[in-house]
C-alpha cells in the first residue's frame, strides 16, 4: 500500500466513482484522503513536477483544485495532489517517491482540510486503488510494515530465531531491509513449491 502522506495511516473520506455532493449526483475522479498522523503530502511515485500552482479564477476548470501539484510519474501517468494549504515543490523539479510535495489543506472547492488525489493516463481518470492499493471505499487504512512481515516469514522458516532483535535493525543500514526482503521473497517462493 502506498500512502501519499508522511505517515502509515490514511482515512478515505470519499472514494472514486459516483457520489452525491450538495444534493447533486456526480462522478468523483479520485480519492479524498486525510493523513492520520501527518498533514505532509508526499509523492506516491517518482517523476517530474509539471504543475505547482494555485488557481482562483473560476473560468479555469481546475479552480476547484485550488492549490495543487501535478507530477508526471516515471510510469507515464499523471498524479494530482489538490486542495493543498502550501506547496513545497516547483515546476520542473524532479521528485522521488516519498518526497514532500506540500501540506494538506482546504483550498479551491473544498469542505474541510483533505487531499484530493487523482491519477490520469492522459485525460482518462484511473481508480487510485490500482496505484495506491488503498481500498476504494471510505474507511481508515494502515500500510503494512513490509520489513516486519519479512522478519516474520524468516522466523517461521527458522532462518532467524530472534525476531525482536532483527526488528530493531531496520534503520541501521539502508540496504539491510532490501536484503531481508529478498531473503523473505526467496523463502516464500520456496514454500509455494
Amino acid at each position: 500500500m502506498i500512502i501519499p502522506f508522511n505517515c502509515d495511516k490514511v482515512r478515505v473520506t470519499s472514494a472514486y466513482g459516483s457520489r452525491v455532493l450538495n444534493g447533486a449526483k456526480q462522478f468523483h475522479g479520485g480519492y479524498d484522503l486525510v493523513g492520520v498522523g501527518s498533514y505532509d503530502v508526499v509523492a506516491a511515485v517518482p517523476g517530474k513536477v509539471i504543475r505547482s500552482r494555485i488557481v482562483t479564477d473560476k473560468s479555469d476548470t481546475t479552480w476547484q483544485w485550488g492549490n495543487y501539484v501535478c507530477v508526471h510519474g516515471s510510469d507515464g501517468l499523471y498524479y494530482y495532489y489538490c486542495h493543498l494549504a502550501s506547496r513545497a515543490v516547483t515546476e520542473g523539479q524532479t521528485v522521488r517517491a516519498g518526497d514532500k510535495l506540500g501540506v494538506m489543506g482546504n483550498t479551491g472547492y473544498s469542505f474541510g482540510a483533505h487531499l484530493h488525489f487523482e491519477v490520469r493516463n492522459g485525460s482518462k481518470k484511473i481508480n487510485p486503488e490500482d496505484i495506491l492499493g488503498i481500498p476504494n471505499k471510505t474507511g481508515t487504512y494502515t500500510a503494512k510494515n513490509q520489513y516486519a512481515e519479512d522478519i516474520e516469514v524468516l522466523a517461521k522458516k527458522g532462518i532467524i530465531n530472534t525476531p525482536s532483535y532483527w526488528l530493531k535493525r531496520e534503520d541501521i543500514d539502508p540496504y539491510f531491509a532490501d536484503l531481508v526482503h529478498n531473503m523473505a521473497e526467496f523463502v516464500k517462493q520456496d514454500l509455494s513449491k
